[in-house]
């Protein structure tokens, strides 16, 4: 996990401790983030056999909606997040964006028409938002000085590699049967709502840069 929380090690040739905080996000994006780059193919296959031949239209409806709130969001949730000091604020509210990210495809198998995955796609919207800004905050408030290349790399490789198990495993059980379909996404939405506990951990984490005033 993503890497030393000081330059150097100490005089005595230890190595530097861990930097916890990149490590809880760096899990935290490999529960959320991973699963969403399988995700959005299996959604696709699965919408194609609920809603036939306007299943391509309604998702570039849904990814309109999406984007567009996430748009709307993003500046109102990082201004309320820089008038709130210390990183309380962030953590709790990377930890509500996974949920609603998760919730989105957790619900996802119990839509019957089109107006129900738009809603889906809207609070999807809301929850990325709230994932997305508070993540590269606290990422970039806990990053260890010169060692940002390294770690964003280190953070890249893990979330690569993971995301390729993720789509073999995903990706092998959906080909046996497409009834699985539903089973598969509603696991990797409880996933992507597991990346929420993994950021709660940086509560545990008491000589964290972000929680400077």
């Amino acid at each position: 996990m993503p890497l030393n929380h000081s330059k150097e090690g100490d005089l005595e040739g230890r190595p530097a401790p861990i930097n916890r905080v990149i490590s809880f996000l760096t899990l935290s994006d490999v529960f959320s983030w991973s699963s969403f780059a399988v995700i959005n193919a299996l959604v696709g296959l699965y919408l194609a056999n609920r809603f036939g031949q306007d299943a391509v239209k309604f998702i570039g409806i849904g990814i309109g909606i999406n984007t567009l709130t996430r748009g709307i969001f993003e500046i109102p949730i990082g201004m309320l997040t820089d008038r709130v000091k210390r990183d309380r604020d962030e953590i709790w509210l990377l930890f509500l964006g996974c949920f609603l990210m998760g919730l989105t495809y957790v619900l996802l198998p119990t839509i019957i028409d089109p107006s129900g995955y738009f809603v889906l796609m809207f609070v999807f919207g809301i929850g990325t938002a709230l994932n997305l800004n508070t993540w590269r905050k606290l990422f970039a408030k806990n990053v260890d000085k010169n060692k940002e290349g390294t770690q964003y790399g280190v953070y890249d490789t893990i979330i690569a590699f993971t995301a390729a198990i993720i789509s073999f495993v995903s990706g092998y059980i959906s080909s046996l049967n497409p009834e699985y379909f539903p089973y598969v996404i509603f696991f990797l939405g409880v996933l992507i709502m597991t990346g929420g506990l993994a950021a709660l951990g940086i509560f545990t984490v008491d000589r964290r840069k972000s929680f400077s005033v």
